[in-house]
C-alpha cells in the first residue's frame, strides 16, 4: 500500500543488500530501488499510459515488450544463481490493482516460483484510511496535478475498497498495521524484517534513513505553484526545462506540517465509514475508535522554514529558482521581509540573498513598467530597423 513507509523500507533494503546476503536474503536490486514500476509493466493492462512509464522512456507495446523481458531475464538469472533462501521483491501500488490484474500475479507467481517448488508470501502494510488519504492528497498536490476537491477521495477510497480483493486472491497474506508498525521498538523497517523472518540482532548493524516524510506546507505551496506553471510533463512528455528531482531539495524544509481542516477530515471520515468496517471484517485490521484532531495552528513561515528556504534556494535548478522568486514574490513578500529583518542583521549573506531578490524583483517591476509604455510601443519598429541595419553592416 502506498504513504507507508514503503520507499524508507526499499531504500533501507537497497542500501544493506550484503547485510539482507549473508543472512540468507536477496533483495532484487537489479530491479533497482523500487520495483513499483517494473510491476506496473509486469501486470497493468495499459502500462504505456502511466506517467512512471513514460519516465522509462517507453512508449510502444514493443519497447514495453522488450523492457520486461529484459527484467525477467535479470530475475531468472538471479533465482538461478543466489544461494539465499528468500528473495524480496518490494512495490507499493498493489492498492490500485483490480481482480485481472490479481490474476495475473496469482499466474506470474506460479510460473516463477510456485512451479519451482519456492514458497510464495506477500507482505501488505495498511494505514489508516483518513490518514493515508491526507497523505496520497500531499503526494498528488506536490506533483501540481491535484487540487482539493471530494471525487478525488472518492477515486482514492474505491481503491482502497479494492485492498479486500487481497484475501481473496492471496489468502495466507501477511498483513501489517502501520501504526504499529511506526511504534515498533526496532522501527518501521525493523517490523518488516522480523515479520519476513529477517534475524533481530542484524537490523542494528544497518544503515537505515526515514524517507518521504510529511511535507511542510509552505513547500506543498510552492511545489504545486511550480508544477502548475511549468510542470515535469506536458502532453505525456517530459518537459524540456525541467527534470525528475529537481524540487527534491525543498523535501528537507521544516515548518508546519501538511494537513486538512478539521471540518474537512470529519466529513471524509464520514465518507470512509464504509472502508473502515470493510477492513475490520475483512483484514481484522480495526480503526473504527480513531479519534480525529484539530489541524496545528502554528506560526506559518518561522525562522526555521525561512532558514530551510535560504539554504535550499541554491539547490534548485534554475527553473525552480525563477518559479521559486517569483511565488514568494505573489504571496508572501511582505511577511516574509519582516521575518527577515527579526532573523537576520543587514549586511549578513542571508540578508543579501535577499535583498537581491527584492532588488531582482524591483527591477522586474520597472522593466514590465518600461515594456508597456506607449513610448516604447511606438518605437518598436524604429529600433528594429535599426537592429537590420547593424546586421547589413556586419556591426
Amino acid at each position: 500500500m502506498t504513504k507507508t513507509g514503503s520507499t524508507s523500507i526499499q531504500h533501507a533494503l537497497f542500501t544493506n543488500s550484503s547485510i539482507l546476503e549473508r543472512n540468507g536474503f536477496r533483495y532484487l536490486t537489479e530491479w533497482g530501488e523500487n520495483h513499483a514500476t517494473i510491476l506496473h509493466q509486469l501486470f497493468t493492462p495499459n502500462p504505456v499510459d502511466i506517467i512512471d512509464t513514460i519516465k522509462l522512456g517507453i512508449h510502444t507495446d514493443e519497447e514495453r515488450r522488450d523492457f520486461v523481458k529484459s527484467k525477467i531475464d535479470s530475475m531468472l538469472e538471479v533465482i538461478n544463481s543466489t544461494i539465499c533462501e528468500t528473495i524480496i521483491f518490494s512495490g507499493e501500488y498493489w492498492l490500485f490493482w483490480n481482480d485481472s490484474v490479481n490474476i495475473k500475479i496469482s499466474q506470474f507467481l506460479k510460473e516463477y516460483f510456485q512451479s519451482k517448488g519456492i514458497e510464495t508470501t506477500i507482505v501488505l502494510l495498511v494505514r489508516n484510511p483518513l490518514a493515508w488519504m491526507i497523505s496520497s492528497l500531499q503526494q498528488k498536490l506536490l506533483s501540481g496535478r491535484y487540487r482539493f476537491h471530494y471525487d478525488y477521495f472518492e477515486e482514492r477510497k474505491r481503491g482502497l475498497n479494492g485492498i479486500i480483493n487481497l484475501k481473496k486472491y492471496f489468502p495466507d497474506s501477511l498483513i501489517i498495521k502501520f501504526e504499529d508498525a511506526i511504534t515498533n521498538e526496532d522501527g518501521l523497517v525493523g517490523c518488516f524484517l522480523k515479520a519476513i523472518g529477517f534475524p533481530r540482532e542484524e537490523i542494528q548493524s544497518m544503515n537505515i534513513s526515514k524517507m518521504n516524510e510529511s511535507r511542510c506546507m509552505e513547500v506543498i505551496e510552492l511545489a504545486n505553484y511550480t508544477e502548475s506553471i511549468e510542470p515535469l510533463l506536458n502532453d505525456m512528455n517530459v518537459n524540456p526545462n525541467r527534470y525528475r528531482g529537481d524540487n527534491w531539495p525543498l523535501r528537507d524544509i521544516k515548518g508546519i506540517k501538511f494537513d486538512l481542516s478539521y471540518q474537512s477530515k470529519e466529513e471524509l471520515w464520514e465518507r470512509l465509514t464504509e472502508t473502515v468496517q470493510l477492513f475490520k471484517e475483512n483484514l481484522n485490521i480495526d480503526y473504527t475508535g480513531y479519534q480525529i484532531y484539530p489541524s496545528s495552528e502554528q506560526e506559518t513561515y518561522s525562522e526555521e522554514t525561512i532558514q530551510g528556504f535560504i539554504e535550499t534556494f541554491p539547490k534548485l535548478s534554475p527553473v525552480i529558482q525563477k518559479l521559486f522568486l517569483r511565488f514568494f514574490e505573489k504571496k508572501y513578500a511582505e511577511t516574509l521581509q519582516a521575518k527577515f529583518k527579526r532573523l537576520y542583521f543587514e549586511g549578513s549573506i542571508p540578508w543579501k540573498i535577499y535583498a537581491l531578490y527584492e532588488e531582482n524583483a524591483r527591477l522586474n517591476t520597472h522593466l514590465d513598467a518600461l515594456l508597456n509604455s506607449r513610448s516604447w510601443c511606438i518605437t518598436k519598429p524604429l529600433r528594429k530597423i535599426k537592429v537590420i541595419i547593424k546586421r547589413v553592416l556586419g556591426r
